[in-house]
């Protein structure tokens, strides 16, 4: 399948797909409820077929505050917490009343019975919405995460200002939030916290975005309730509540790229069956491919990727328990750039020295060696029971499997051993978690929570692999508290939590006489972790946070003793660097002050300024000159330690300038100091803003394209000049030169029979300009994405009454 646009040079070839970039939508964030400004709302339907019920009349008795549903059944209220009684009405109808507690903003759906039916208990739903806590966090959702369609997860969440990537070629991303990324960031997939091979600066996240409808970024420490691995912050990939309404719906996006020829297909159904009104259930699965990416002016050869990807949930759920079940599979495949194997150390230097890689190639789908392949399980059990009027009590048990394999570029000399292709590295990563959760009701201005939770890890790998990472069991067991207090327009928070850790590793070394022995360590950590903070509403447009945390984080396996040969370069370990003796856990003191300006007519933003403060910060650093092996020349890395220090400022904004016309724009800015050396921190973001200019048309009734807009938009990254002093003699190559990319989106949602079909186009680099990136490990040897097309359509279905 291909596309031609006519004047676009480079769009002539498409895979079977779509995808895109542009439009820097301003990231929404949740905001802590201000006094009487709760929202309260749900829907009215008729209880029997579920339709609609526009005209409703719902009252809340103790105010006398009434609304009248809109068309779609829809009521909304503002209130202060309190206990209130809602009476809903409908000609034709028996009233119901019911009473409910406003503590936070809240849903409530009702189901209106016909007089001529006889007459059951009113059937109350509802879905808790969390009320945010005093750090600072954004949100993709909605349109702005249908523009994301398509990206890799650490590609889409820099859509988000504060949040980078740290980007291997076109098929890797892995998120950075305010300078500080892998081990220190939890990602949570639907309620579990990802564990994996996340261990490489190469190795994104091993989840599928299409699960989610809503990406969460609470951007700084969040120690407290996530674990104290969350120094830098968490991302949240949380699903769509199954669905709790009679029938069955489902929903098909598609995606396609005109550079790479990248062709996605994403669909999920799901359904509540008449008979079972408690059960719920959900499909979903995606398929991606890319081809080879294309820099300006060349082909950048084996950067295909693909993935295939499947998810299953089903729940039960009652008003006072419930119970669900969800099992996901994610499964790529990943090329390697070819230019990073050389083999020796003028060709190194010269493959560096290169304008263009010596090896590129025309378009193709194949995937040749090296290369790395992924699969990823996570098994999910969660169930719930209210604890009478006290609160509520929650349990969760997740195993996840993860299974790598790396393959280098050249096959053993041996014709046997290479016949076989079996990979260089092989590992499989097993990781049970528990948590046991009792969130208690408001009493005296307080809500809270205490949680337990548990880990068991083990890491192996295959016999014929090479000892990269050596075998190791992980495991910890933690305890937390978290307290609110809310009154008014003040709400403060506190937490505590404190963790036992146990690292046993076991690998093979070599004594003085060449013998070869197996050496076993183990290592034991409490890590402690405490936050405090407070939001203020000062009034009904402005909302102040202020956020500490103080953590302690312990080294993991790789940071300690990585050591060989991977993908294409080679890492070893602070503990077997001779002379470092033994590596130290971090501490890390965040504090973080976040201004709001919101729901007003036309300027709305937010801007946070903070600072991190890590004592023993772990981090990794080329080494000259480059490691010699039978493999070649390979650009050697190494784990340090030090203290550092990181300040920034994240901005975000949009502006009315007309009733169609939006301005948005976001810029975030990093510092970052090594205090024991006195020098800059190596490989942190550069300064880098966004802005985008957006028309909305007019909407008329009974149109056939609604919600149409066009939007243009511009990005810029400085170039990174906060390097160390001795900056030649610490990296192969200088930072890249600063770079500013133009972009063009268009989008519109198409009335076809009873279906909406939203359909987007989107252009990045429009000027075909081409850059390298600071924080792309490709960036030593090869461009970025040169001129790229995206096209997106998603198809919502409905079938049933």
């Amino acid at each position: 399948m291909s596309f031609r646009f006519p004047g676009i040079p480079g769009a002539g070839r498409w895979g079977v797909g779509l995808l895109l970039l542009l439009s820097s939508a301003t990231a929404s964030r949740a905001q802590a409820p201000a006094e009487c400004t709760l929202a309260l709302s749900g829907r009215v339907a008729d209880h029997e077929s579920r339709a609609d019920l526009p005209g409703a009349t719902v009252v809340v008795l103790e105010t006398q505050q009434a609304a009248q549903a809109d068309a779609a059944g829809n009521f909304h209220f503002h209130l202060c917490p309190g206990l209130y009684h809602l009476q809903v009405s409908f000609i034709g109808y028996q009233p119901e009343t019911a009473e409910l507690r406003v503590e936070r903003a809240v849903v409530r759906n009702f189901q209106l019975h016909p007089d001529a039916v006889l007459l059951r208990g009113a059937t109350v739903q509802g879905t808790r919405v969390a009320v945010p806590g005093p750090q600072p966090t954004a949100t993709l959702s909605g349109q702005a995460l249908q523009q994301t369609r398509g990206q890799a997860l650490g590609e889409a969440l820099q859509k988000i200002s504060g949040v980078t990537a740290i980007q291997t070629g076109p098929g890797v991303f892995k998120p950075m939030i305010h300078g500080l990324h892998s081990n220190r960031l939890t990602i949570l997939n639907n309620g579990v916290r990802q564990e994996g091979q996340q261990w490489g600066q190469e190795h994104g996240p091993e989840i599928d975005p299409f699960i989610a409808s809503r990406l969460t970024v609470v951007k700084g420490a969040a120690s407290v309730r996530y674990g104290s691995d969350a120094i830098g912050g968490v991302v949240l990939v949380e699903p769509r509540p199954l669905r709790d309404s009679v029938g069955t719906g489902a929903e098909l996006n598609l995606v396609a790229m005109s550079n790479n020829g990248l062709g996605a297909a994403s669909g999920s159904v799901e359904g509540n069956l008449r008979q079972l009104p408690a059960f719920s259930w959900r499909l979903q699965g995606t398929a991606k491919r890319a081809g080879t990416m294309r820099a300006p002016g060349y082909y950048l050869k084996n950067s295909g990727f693909q993935e295939y990807n499947f998810s299953a949930a089903v729940g039960w759920r009652k008003a006072s328990y419930g119970l669900d079940a969800f099992y996901s599979q994610y499964n790529t495949q990943i090329g390697i750039l070819p230019a990073a194997h050389v083999g020796n150390p003028t060709d190194l230097v010269l493959a560096i020295a290169r304008a263009r890689p010596l090896e590129t190639s025309g378009f193709s789908y194949a995937i040749d060696r090296a290369y790395q392949q992924v699969r990823h399980d996570v098994v999910r059990l969660t169930g719930f029971v209210q604890t009478g009027t006290a609160g509520r009590l929650t349990g969760t048990l997740a195993q996840q499997t993860d299974f790598r394999e790396e393959y280098d570029k050249y096959r053993p000399r041996n014709d046997n051993l290479a016949s076989l292709n079996k990979p260089a590295l092989s590992y499989t990563n097993r990781t049970s978690t528990a948590e046991l959760l009792w969130e208690h009701r408001r009493w005296h201005n307080l809500t809270g929570s205490l949680g337990l939770t548990g880990t068991y890890q083990l890491n192996r790998y295959a016999a014929g692999s090479r000892q990269f990472i050596p075998f190791y069991t992980n495991t910890s067991a933690g305890a937390f508290w978290l307290e609110r207090w809310q009154r008014g327009k003040w709400l403060l928070e506190a937490g505590l939590r404190l963790d036992r850790r146990s690292l046993q590793v076991k690998r093979g070394d070599r004594d003085s006489t060449g013998a070869f022995f197996v050496a076993r360590s183990r290592f034991q950590y409490t890590t402690p972790a405490a936050s405090l903070g407070a939001t203020l509403d000062p009034t009904a447009h402005l909302t102040l946070n202020l956020a500490t945390g103080l953590t302690r984080r312990a080294p993991a396996a790789n940071e300690r003793f990585s050591d060989g040969v991977h993908n294409a370069q080679y890492e070893l370990g602070y503990d077997l660097v001779p002379g470092n003796g033994a590596l130290q856990p971090e501490t890390a003191l965040n504090v973080s002050l976040t201004a709001t300006w919101h729901d007003n007519p036309r300027l709305n933003g937010e801007i946070t300024v903070y600072q991190t403060r890590i004592t023993d910060f772990i981090y990794q650093v080329p080494i000259l000159p480059p490691v010699i092996t039978i493999r070649g020349a390979l650009i050697s890395w190494q784990y340090q330690q030090t203290d550092a220090t990181f300040r920034g400022i994240d901005v975000a904004g949009t502006y009315q300038l007309a009733p169609r016309w939006l301005l948005g724009a976001k810029g975030s800015v990093v510092r970052a100091r090594d205090t024991r050396q006195n020098q800059w921190q190596v490989f942190m973001p550069a300064d880098r803003a966004e802005a985008s200019l957006r028309y909305s048309f007019v909407e008329r009734p009974a149109a056939r394209y609604r919600q149409s807009y066009v939007q243009l938009g511009g990005s810029a990254v400085a170039r990174q000049t906060r390097v160390p002093d001795n900056y030649a003699e610490r990296d192969y190559k200088a930072p890249p030169a600063g770079y500013a990319l133009l972009g063009l989106e268009a989008g519109t949602t198409i009335g076809w029979g009873r279906l909406p079909l939203t359909v987007s186009l989107a252009g990045t680099n429009l000027l075909n300009q081409r850059y390298r990136d600071y924080l792309n490990r490709y960036r030593y040897f090869a461009d970025e994405m040169g001129r790229n097309v995206t096209l997106r359509v998603q198809v919502p279905l409905a079938f049933g009454r």
